[in-house]
């Protein structure tokens, strides 16, 4: 199969178990049923005047229908604008309007006062839990109707599978077609709307699945605990699984029990996580379950995941008498998400791992020149999953040899081929005109048994840059203790300039929607 020649909805038609399922609250639904809904959704778009090049967008949490749509507009070259389902509605506003939205499909559970949406001049699908469930089904209907100000005679989901069901459309998307817009944080640390085409999402499925050529049989679950609105979680917690013949497990919202019962409940193979969520699940101990036995794989990636996180994991892992290790990746939305992953013929301690078949990295100066092997400098990225630019405009490809690359505002370098991130370009701090770089402080402070999670800041004191970091901790203790010895341990494993002058003991670190630590929230604190 010529994964670069089809669309995203060609893929999943050619590569999909029909006789699978897809499980969403308990729920199961065969994936020959949702294929047909992808087919009603499809006709119901057309029928509402929608056609190739025009924008819907997707307040959505993971779940069947975003999936629905997403395949939909695949197939007909819809541009399907995936946002956060708890963006505030002026952002909302703002959003629709730069990207010339249509539609807006919305979830009846995360929007409590509907009437605001009226002000959007947005076509509205109202989409709920009570589509995709049996039991249970009125309980859900009835939240619907009464959870909320509800606007009447608009659409709902079930309502255009019906509309569709007798509608026939043709495939007018194509590998090149532009697919979906999504939302970065950008390379240069401003927030970004990303263009990623069919064939972009296809290579990133194509490359990982070439590194780990996995042997999937009838009942094979793949988990997909990250959101539908991250180009990781989309690209290859659900798209790529899903075309090379998994089933899957659709999480909208992540719970460390609710994780346990599901990893002993269902055959689960593979599972993409962040860092986080591993952190949450063990510190709720709850990770060592039985059903770990079954997994051949844990991808990792979103945010650093420190060397002492993967060696739990593979410890539990062990225990368990699995063959799965923990596989630490290297992507960004620019790139659908991965570029670069271990895998179980290349693999190496505290490394992200090679890129994937049909994807380069180089380290580069500030002038663009490529380093050395070993040399630190700023990670640039080319390959197949690379993105068609920004909406806004803003060139940040370059080309060199006729190969398009992205800077990635990483920092990192290379050896034998094997990529090691030391942190984000724009986190870096000058001290004394010294780069110090608040991932290598984190890392540093994490090795402490009684620091839970850090998070290290640049704070300025009369014009002058210090280090503060942030803990959480394990177990209770003394504040100034906590401090002593966290400055002590940085003494004696990092350069002066990196040694934090201030340490704050809080109580949880804030997070992104994306489930990362929020350091601009600390930052501003």
């Amino acid at each position: 199969m010529n994964f670069l020649s089809l669309s995203c909805y060609e893929l999943l038609q050619q590569g999909a178990d029909r006789d699978g399922y897809m499980v969403y609250y308990g729920h199961k639904l065969k994936i020959s049923d949702f294929l047909c809904d992808i087919e009603r959704i499809a006709g119901a778009l057309v029928q509402m005047g929608l056609s190739k090049g025009d924008v819907i967008t997707l307040q959505l949490p993971t779940c069947p229908q975003a999936l629905a749509v997403f395949y939909a507009c695949s197939k007909l070259g819809i541009i399907a604008n995936i946002v956060h389902p708890l963006v505030p509605v002026n952002l909302l506003a703002e959003n629709l309007k730069k990207t010339f939205s249509k539609v807006l499909f919305f979830y009846d559970a995360t929007v409590k006062d509907e009437t605001v949406l009226a002000q959007l001049d947005q076509r509205l699908v109202r989409c709920s839990v009570s589509d995709y469930v049996t039991f249970r089904k009125p309980f859900y209907k009835l939240y619907s109707a009464l959870g909320g100000k509800r606007l009447r005679n608009i659409d709902t989901y079930s309502k255009l599978l019906m509309r569709g069901e007798s509608v026939k459309t043709e495939c007018a998307g194509t590998s090149d077609a532009l697919l979906c817009f999504m939302h970065s944080g950008g390379t240069s640390g401003a927030s970004k709307i990303v263009k990623l085409s069919n064939r972009a999402f296809n290579a990133v499925v194509d490359g990982m699945f070439s590194m780990y050529h996995p042997d999937v049989h009838h009942g094979d679950y793949n988990l997909a605990t990250l959101p539908v609105f991250h180009a990781y979680g989309l690209c290859c917690a659900m798209h790529g699984p899903l075309c090379v013949g998994y089933s899957l497990v659709l999480v909208p919202k992540f719970d460390a029990l609710a994780i346990a019962n599901i990893l002993d409940r269902y055959n689960i193979r593979v599972w993409s996580v962040v860092p986080a969520m591993l952190k949450k699940m063990i510190a709720a101990k709850v990770l060592d379950r039985r059903g770990l036995k079954n997994l051949d794989v844990i991808w990792c990636g979103g945010d650093v995941c420190e060397e002492k996180l993967v060696e739990q994991v593979d410890g539990i892992l062990r225990k368990h008498g699995t063959h799965a290790q923990l596989m630490r990746g290297y992507g960004l939305t620019e790139m659908c998400g991965v570029t670069v992953v271990n895998n179980y013929d290349y693999y190496l301690k505290g490394s992200c791992g090679r890129p994937m078949p049909g994807f380069a990295v180089e380290i580069w100066d500030d002038d663009g020149k490529p380093l050395q092997q070993g040399e630190k400098g700023e990670i640039a990225v080319s390959g197949g999953g690379i993105m068609d630019g920004y909406l806004e405009g803003e060139d940040c490809l370059e080309q060199r040899n006729g190969t398009i690359w992205v800077r990635t505002g990483d920092i990192g370098y290379l050896v034998n081929g094997y990529l090691y991130v030391v942190d984000r370009k724009k986190r870096s701090l000058k001290i004394a005109a010294v780069n110090v770089f608040p991932a290598q402080v984190e890392s540093c402070v994490n090795k402490l048994d009684f620091v839970s999670e850090a998070c290290a800041v640049g704070v300025k004191v009369k014009g002058k840059q210090f280090v503060k970091v942030y803990v959480t901790l394990r177990c209770d203790m003394d504040a100034e203790a906590v401090k002593r010895l966290v400055i002590k341990h940085c003494k004696l494993n990092l350069i002066s300039y990196a040694v934090p002058t201030f340490v704050e003991v809080i109580d949880e670190m804030p997070r992104t929607s994306f489930g990362k630590i929020d350091y601009r929230a600390l930052e501003d604190k």
